[in-house]
Order: structure tokens, then sequence, then C-alpha cells
């Protein structure tokens, strides 16, 4: 296997391992790494990311600084560990700091693991497969249904999570439960500092991991909330989610999809939906051609004007974007990404992306 994306798969797994669960073989190699002899380990990632963007009909067009963010683990023993991802964003008005995960977590057992703290909620796959860092995902940016600051999904979540392991064979399944904190009173914000009803959100979702096709990831979640409104009024939000991943680099396939209903509780007959979905395919090319990897992406989402959440919100979307992704180094990659996108048809729009993203890491 080329350096570079060896370099970028053990990444990626042990960013993934913090918050969700593994096979039995990849958590056998995570714990010999990670506790070693009951003495407490110390690990920290760093991620980064400048990029240039080109867009019709716009005169701010120029450089941007991405995130900076800091993953900082910690194993105390064998069965307990803490994980922090921190983020330092720019910001027109300056820059500001954002704690975007704190999970503290017992494993009792390869079926059972018990987490409280700050997540990505576990809807999905992106939301949970890829985390702050643009250098983890194939891609310059995340699919708009997922993008952070979303109001479609909720990207933050924070109480308590159960995750483990379901014996099932070869076909590698697991499961979460969540329960917590529902949405701010800004919906695209998590209840950081407590709930703002009494009402909390709670989660499942099923995956299977199947062992005779490598890098297969199938999975299925429900997320259920009541969210109160400035007017008083408390809409009942149900999300269904599915996702088949193929994440094998030659191929990378990924198909998403999202439903979800709000209801006004005081008047089941003010409703709506939402249905967003994206699939993506990439291919790393084989051979001396091994740093490129090409790419495309096609989304949709759309919002009945009559959804009491978000029908104002005007957040119907259509896009499509090609692009190229060279693992110039193995801790680093350029990525050049043309677009063609409608925000709540208002017209076509063409942009062009390119992008530096490179990881740092203190084993």
């Amino acid at each position: 296997m080329n350096k570079a994306i060896r370099h970028r798969l053990l990444v990626l797994a042990f960013t993934v391992s913090t918050v969700t669960v593994v096979h039995a073989d990849e958590h056998s190699a995570e714990i010999a790494s990670s506790y070693n002899d009951e003495r407490p380990e110390f690990v920290a990632m760093g991620f980064g990311d400048v990029s240039y963007l080109s867009k019709d009909g716009s005169d701010t067009d120029g450089f941007a600084i991405g995130q900076v963010v800091a993953h900082l683990s910690a194993s105390m023993g064998q069965s307990f560990s803490v994980f922090g991802e921190f983020t330092l964003t720019a910001r027109e008005s300056g820059h500001t700091t954002s704690v975007e995960r704190l999970i503290v977590k017992y494993d009792f057992s390869d079926r059972y693991k018990l987490s409280a703290g700050r997540y990505h909620t576990p809807i999905g796959y992106w939301n949970s497969g890829f985390h702050h860092g643009a250098w983890l995902q194939t891609t310059v940016s995340r699919p708009e249904m997922v993008k952070f600051g979303s109001k479609i999904v909720p990207i933050h979540f924070v109480g308590a999570l159960m995750e483990g392991l379901i014996p099932s064979g070869k076909l590698g399944l697991d499961y979460r439960i969540g329960f917590g904190n529902g949405r701010h009173s800004n919906i695209a914000a998590a209840g950081d500092a407590g709930d703002i009803n009494s009402d909390k959100a709670w989660m499942v979702q099923v995956n299977a991991k199947p062992t005779r096709i490598y890098g297969l990831n199938l999975g299925l979640g429900f997320y259920n909330d009541e969210v109160p409104l400035l007017n008083g009024s408390d809409v009942k939000e149900n999300t269904v989610s599915a996702y088949a991943a193929w994440t094998k680099e030659d191929p990378e396939l990924i198909f998403e999809y999202l439903h979800s209903e709000h209801e006004l509780l005081n008047d089941s007959s003010v409703s709506g939906d939402v249905d967003a979905w994206y699939a993506q395919f990439a291919y790393r090319l084989p051979g001396k051609h091994k740093q490129w990897k090409p790419y495309a992406r096609i989304e949709r989402t759309r919002v009945n004007n009559t959804d009491p959440l978000l029908g104002a919100e005007m957040l119907d979307y259509d896009g499509s974007i090609v692009g190229m992704r060279w693992d110039f180094n193995s801790y680093a990659a350029l990525k050049a990404e043309f677009r063609n996108e409608e925000f709540d048809n208002a017209g076509r729009e063409n942009n062009f992306r390119l992008q530096v993203s490179f990881a740092l890491a203190k084993l």
C-alpha cells in the first residue's frame, strides 16, 4: 500500500475509534497500542488547511485559513479513556475557539462501552465518520446536509452513549444508543449548558461491517427530539437515516439518505418533511499514480415550505462537484474542486476551490 494511504488510514482509524465501535481485530489492536501495561498514555494530533475560493459574481474571492484542529486522547488503564477535539476558526470578527468533542469513556467489554460528553451526533455516516480536519476526508468540504452549522442535521449532541458489538458472526454488527440534550434555541447548536426543555433527545443506530467484503459499512439510524420554538410552541422531530459506504480507496463509494418529519405538537395539521441525500464516488489510481485520487459527488436537499422547524429557512439545495486529490506528502494533500450548485432555486452558480490540508501527529 502507498505510504500516504497507509498513514491516512491509520490516522482515520484512530479518529473514528474514539467515538465509534470497531471490529474485534481492530479493537484488539487499539487495546494493544493504547493501553500498555496499565500506564497512562497520551496521543496528540493536529490538522489544518488553507484554501482559495473563486465564485461566480463574487467580489470576495481569495484565500481563507481553515480550522486549526487539535485531537487529544489519554488512556488511564485498560478501560478508561478521555478524548477531546478543539478548534480555532477564522471569522470576519476574529478567531473563535470551540470544544467540538469532549468524551469520557469506560469499556466494560467489546459489547458494552459507556461514554458521556459532547459528540458528533451518530446520524448516518459522514457526521460520525469524518470529524474536524479537512485532511481526513477526500473532498475539500463536507456535504451540504451535514456541513458544520447545518440545521438539517443536529451536528453535535451532548449526553451519554452506549455502544458495542452485537454477536453476529461475519455480519459484523454493532450498535449505538444515545440519550441527552436536544437542540439549542439556535437549532444549529447543541445544548452544551443544559437542555432548554424537559424532553430529552434520544437516538439508536445499528451498523454492519461484513467481514467478507472488506471496507463495506452499512447502517440504519433513528433520532427523536422535541424542539421548543421562540413563539412558545414545540415541534416533534423524528429523523430516519440510512447509508452504505465502501471505503477501499479503489473505489470509495458513499451514499447517505436522511428523512425528517417535523410536527407542531399543539396542532398536528402543521407539519413538514425534509429529504436529503448525497452520493460520492472516488478512486485511488493504481501503480505509480497512487498519489492521485479523482472524485465526484452529487447532492440534493428538499425542505417543505410548511415545515414548522425549517420551512422558513430556505434550505433547498442541489449541487454537483468534481475534483482531484493529490497526496504529495505522507501528511499533506492538495485538492482542486469545481462546484456547480443552487441554493433554494436562486439560480445555478459555479465556484472553484483549491485547498492544502495537512496532519500532524505525536504518538
